[in-house]
């Protein structure tokens, strides 16, 4: 009986090690150039794996980018839910505000994984593959949420998330504009075209200031 319990483990730890191969392949071809020029072939190979071999642990593309993607996400997250519970109760919207903008400056696949992910990595994936995501990310920012909500006096009930969900749709919205395709980069070197070069990081803090600054006055009550 050990000795089964032993061969399962050995291979336990080596479907682990292949599965890992083939996100670390996927992340450094994502870096290289993108989604787009990326197939499974080019990642089998990288990992070291026969192409039919990474089929075994993920059905298509879109799938392991979103597994690679909920893996950044949610270290993401736990790195923003430490350091707000080791903050002060209350804290200023400039503090929160330029604490989350460094925690996304030390995350730049982050930043080029989140526009993509509902638009592209979301499809062509199986049910049960989306329904477990969904159901993490659901599980974290109702979490996060909670704890950006007991920082912020102003916040009613439920506000937290939505403050952290804005901050999600900020990193889409502006991640999309903020990398132009290649016929466009040319096009937005024009002197006319200076006000659609977007800085995502610097759209990030000035729009969530914004945002929070708004809520906490209709959240105040006027004397």
């Amino acid at each position: 009986m050990s000795e089964l319990i032993a061969r399962r483990a050995v291979s336990t730890v080596q479907k682990e090690a292949k599965r890992d191969a083939i996100l670390i392949a996927a992340r450094a071809l994502f870096v290289e150039t993108g989604f787009g020029d990326i197939n499974i072939a080019e990642i089998a190979r990288r990992a070291g794996l026969a192409k039919g071999t990474v089929y075994l642990y993920f059905k298509t593309k879109e799938e392991i980018f979103l597994n690679l993607a909920s893996e950044e996400l949610n270290d993401w997250l736990d790195v923003l839910d430490n350091a707000l519970l080791s903050a002060e109760t209350t804290r200023s919207i400039p503090d929160f505000v330029g604490m989350a903008r460094h925690l996304l400056e030390e995350r730049p696949l982050l930043l080029r994984l989140m526009p993509p992910l509902h638009l592209v990595f979301e499809n062509n994936i199986s049910l049960d593959q989306a329904l477990r995501f969904k159901q993490l990310l659901a599980r974290r920012t109702q979490y996060t949420g909670g704890l950006i909500e007991k920082g912020f006096d102003f916040l009613e009930e439920g506000q937290g998330l939505d403050v952290l969900l804005n901050m999600q749709c900020l990193i889409v919205g502006f991640g999309q504009m903020a990398e132009p395709s290649p016929v466009l980069q040319e096009i937005m070197e024009r002197p006319e075209m200076a006000a659609f070069r977007i800085d995502l990081l610097d759209k990030f803090e000035h729009s969530l200031i914004v945002y929070l600054t708004g809520l906490k006055t209709i959240n105040t009550p006027q004397e």
